[in-house]
């Protein structure tokens, strides 16, 4: 088998994952804005939200994905707006909030999905202007959208705040600096913002996956991957989408300040 088929048949999600849920209207008038949910997990993430009822704002860099991904779910019969916005833009965030509100009818579900594909470099070939865009990327943006959206959340009958984090940010590896750093900061920003709001009811977690089948890990880094992983395979970009399902529903209404890790158990080993 060659390089490239393995590298096809690793990304094959099993039929279970890839199926909605039959239990559909879980998160019924809810409504949810995800950033980077054009393609990739954040668009897995905003298909299932959609598929068990809530409203979802596609917030994307990439104006084109984003319009392709709500089109998509209306297409099915879910509700979805597509925005196109740079997240990192400080003086944006409230404008982007208010216009998802307006348009959607308020905010629920808060998910933190936007990422950056980072180099693997010590410290002495760290780019300065990659790390700046890491931290803006991963701990400032994120910042700014939630301090944007306390007026919505505090209306809620069930605020959620999700980060999509990374078991990087638990267990760095000495290489890539910002993406570790910056992923460890996020996971501080998560705890705190969950302790400041729980007297609210606004619930903060994160989840920490490893490697997701996703345009971020190319093929030829598959095997390695998978190698270090006990159950043998990268995490399919629909099974991070169930875990944000999870902690957005009422199930999980006794959940805050807490980091979900899915990642096959790679943390039961060391990595």
């Amino acid at each position: 088998m060659t390089a490239t088929s393995q590298g096809a048949l690793a990304r094959q999600a099993p039929e279970a994952v890839l199926a909605l849920s039959p239990d559909a209207h879980k998160l019924a008038g809810r409504i949810a804005l995800i950033t980077g949910a054009g393609r990739g997990a954040g668009r897995a993430h905003a298909r299932l939200l959609a598929a068990r009822g809530a409203a979802v704002a596609i917030v994307d860099i990439d104006e084109d994905v984003a319009t392709a991904t709500a089109a998509e779910i209306v297409e099915a019969g879910g509700k979805a707006i597509a925005v196109a916005a740079d997240i990192t833009d400080r003086g944006l965030a409230e404008r982007l909030v208010a216009n998802v509100a307006q348009q959607l009818g308020g905010l629920d579900i808060l998910v933190h999905n936007a990422g950056l594909i980072y180099s693997m470099t010590g410290l002495e070939e760290t780019d300065d202007a990659n790390f700046d865009r890491l931290l803006a990327i991963n701990i400032h943006a994120p910042l700014y959208l939630t301090r944007a959206s306390l007026p919505y959340l505090r209306k809620s009958r069930a605020p959620r705040v999700i980060f999509i984090n990374s078991q990087w940010g638990q267990v760095p590896d000495g290489h890539s600096y910002g993406y570790m750093v910056s992923k460890a900061g996020q996971l501080g920003l998560m705890k705190t913002l969950a302790k400041e709001f729980v007297g609210e009811g606004i619930l903060v977690n994160a989840i920490t996956p490893g490697a997701i089948l996703t345009r971020m890990v190319p093929d030829q880094y598959i095997e390695a991957e998978k190698a270090a992983i006990p159950l043998g395979r990268l995490v399919h970009p629909e099974e991070i989408a169930a875990a944000v399902a999870f902690l957005a529903s009422d199930e999980a209404a006794f959940i805050t300040g807490q980091a979900l890790p899915v990642n096959g158990g790679a943390l039961v080993v060391g990595i």
